[in-house]
């Protein structure tokens, strides 16, 4: 019982470290990139533009792997499937 109230409480200070996070003015801009990202990256899929979408896709990767580490919950993106053009 005393372990699981302990894991409740660690999960609230994440929590709480990634609202307060989330109050800085580029944390804000860099959550609004990822998601701009996110939609370039469905009309590329629209238009059939699928080098374009694996390079938003290659660029959205370092930003979500920053941000998943600093405990800021991101959506899942769509990045394209199947084999990279040679």
């Amino acid at each position: 019982m005393i372990a699981d109230l302990k894991k409740k409480i660690e999960e609230v200070e994440q929590r709480a470290k990634a609202k307060e996070l989330k109050q800085s003015g580029a944390m804000k801009r860099s959550l609004t990139i990822v998601r701009n990202i996110d939609k370039a990256l469905e009309e590329a899929k629209e238009e059939g533009n699928t080098p374009l979408r694996r390079a938003l896709a290659e660029s959205r990767k370092p930003l979500e792997a920053y941000l998943t580490e600093q405990g800021v919950k991101l959506p899942k993106g769509r990045a394209p499937r199947g084999r990279k053009p040679s």
